[in-house]
């Protein structure tokens, strides 16, 4: 095992997730073992790699972090050490496109009513991490229906520049109109509008309707992971 900054691990990691996520803005310390990374903040811990390498990694970490949230690579969830059990809360893919989305078949615009904004998503993602406030979210984006606002969503910038999509959302009762899709492709487009134009975004396994519209959109799949907070120690 061998602890890295921060800012060194996402300058040289060629992992995904590191190279546009991970910054000393985002995460307080990082350590590698083979193929695995660990990296922590007080919030969040992520845990990436096979688990050949990631459960030592995690395994010697045991009784120098205590991690709020945990979140591992599916492949190696069951080499998490059983100090840090934790009951899964969501399965996800972190995905990422690197080609330019097709212009919005709707018109946008950018919405700044934090109230608006909170209103749609207490309906359609009441779970959701990213609201008006939240830090990093560089702006929304929202789709109106004869006036009525319906759809939000908006681009954090990462700590490389990179756009990530958060809290996409359209109410209940106008999905299947497209407006998914054309919210997603623009706030695409916004994420990828200055280097490395990239684009990434998490999205639950289970949501088969907003994988078809980011695969149409050419996000792929680079991670899976496992996420939850840690049981009370014993």
């Amino acid at each position: 095992m061998r602890e890295v900054a921060v800012g060194e691990l996402a300058a040289t990691s060629a992992v995904p997730f590191v190279r546009h996520a991970v910054g000393p803005a985002t995460y307080d310390a990082a350590w590698v073992r083979g193929a695995a990374v660990l990296v922590h903040s007080a919030h969040h811990t992520v845990g990436l790699g096979p688990a050949d390498d990631l459960g030592p990694l995690m395994a010697e970490l045991v009784a120098r972090l205590r991690p709020a949230r945990l979140s591992v690579e599916e492949a190696a969830y069951d080499a998490v050490p059983a100090a840090w059990a934790y009951p899964v809360r969501g399965r996800w893919h972190w995905m990422r496109a690197t080609e330019p989305a097709p212009p919005p078949t709707v018109p946008l615009e950018q919405v700044t009513d934090a109230a608006a904004i909170d209103a749609v998503l207490d309906v359609a993602q009441p779970d959701t991490f990213g609201r008006p406030g939240t830090p990093g979210i560089e702006g929304w984006l929202g789709v109106r229906v004869a006036g009525r606002l319906v759809g939000v969503g908006a681009v954090r910038r990462d700590p490389d520049g990179s756009g990530h999509l958060r809290a996409v959302s359209v109410l209940p009762g106008e999905t299947g109109r497209g407006l998914g899709l054309a919210l997603s492709a623009g706030l695409t487009r916004w994420a990828m509008d200055r280097p490395p134009h990239v684009a990434t975004l998490g999205v639950y396994t289970d949501n088969a309707p907003a994988l078809r519209i980011y695969e149409r959109l050419g996000y792929r799949v680079e991670h899976t992971l496992c996420s939850g907070p840690l049981s009370s120690p014993s």
